[in-house]
């Protein structure tokens, strides 16, 4: 889950956006940043933002009703196209927009077509009645060939879905909250033989004492991207839990743990879970030794 704001909707209504990741669950904000910035409104006269926060919160738990197949996409490059299918599990219709964005740091700030990606979508716009499915299309244009052919490219799959506007007397007050779910995209060139598992199983390891902290280095030498959805690392009795993250092809990525030294001098394990192109969580642990 991560926090994301809202902007103001047209003739300056207020707006309530929430962003949730991989289709694991959403979290309610505050509505000023222009992450959204036109399309769905809050019908009031003057809402706090303050207000708006707390009318979510003591809603209590929120439930996204476009759920998607699957938690990351992938993309091979022998494929003309894939397909994603959406499913509206309400009762009632909402419009889903659709787009890719390639931005893995501040992606959830962008508006829909503000990045040129290399594929063509179809379709950008959808409304989906209570209970029915949509398939999204996703085709490789030309411009695939200026992509790395010795190793994967990663994007964002976007979906925003509209609630239907609450019938209501003129002058009551409604929130109308929009739903963003955020997926990987992997564009995996023709001729990788390398998968995920093998990638996963050959990441090099290695931490260093920052003072009280610990510092772990993976190095990934494969041609794949590898996420993780936890890292714990334990000494002794003592574990320190970091958010997942994602190595990528021929790259080194740097974990932080947080005043994870206990200064026992008890043997460190980094405990993990990877995710496989099915959506898998897959638990591994590694022995570590730290060099000062």
């Amino acid at each position: 889950c991560r926090t994301e704001s809202g902007g103001s909707g047209p003739g300056g209504a207020r707006v309530l956006r929430l962003q949730r990741t991989a289709g694991y669950g959403v979290s309610a904000v505050s509505p000023e940043s222009p992450e959204f910035r036109k399309g769905y409104h809050v019908k009031a006269k003057s809402v706090s933002c303050a207000a708006m926060a707390s009318l979510v919160i003591a809603a209590g738990p929120l439930h996204a009703a476009i759920q998607i197949a699957g938690t990351r996409i992938v993309l091979n490059g022998d494929q003309r196209e894939q397909t994603v299918r959406l499913t509206n599990t309400a009762d009632t219709p909402v419009l889903t927009q659709i787009w890719l964005d390639q931005a893995a740091v501040g992606g959830a700030d962008l508006a829909a077509g503000a990045q040129r990606t290399p594929f063509i979508l179809t379709p950008p716009v959808a409304r989906l009645n209570g209970g029915k499915s949509q398939v999204v299309r996703i085709f490789q244009s030309a411009e695939v060939a200026s992509l790395p052919h010795d190793r994967e490219s990663v994007f964002y799959f976007n979906a925003l879905e509209i609630p239907a506007k609450v019938a209501g007397k003129q002058g009551e007050n409604h929130l109308n909250i929009a739903l963003r779910t955020r997926l990987k995209l992997f564009y995996r060139p023709a001729g990788l033989t390398s998968d995920v598992i093998e990638a996963a199983e050959r990441l090099k390891w290695s931490v260093r004492r920052d003072g009280a902290d610990y510092v772990v280095t993976c190095a990934n030498g494969s041609p794949l991207h590898v996420s993780f959805a936890r890292l714990v690392l334990k000494q002794g009795e003592h574990q320190t839990s970091v958010a997942g993250g994602m190595a990528s092809p021929f790259g080194d990525e740097v974990f932080r743990f947080v005043n994870a030294a206990s200064g026992n001098g008890a043997d460190l394990t980094l405990g993990l879970d990877y995710i496989t192109d099915l959506g898998a969580f897959v638990p591994l642990s590694i022995s570590l030794s730290a060099g000062e």
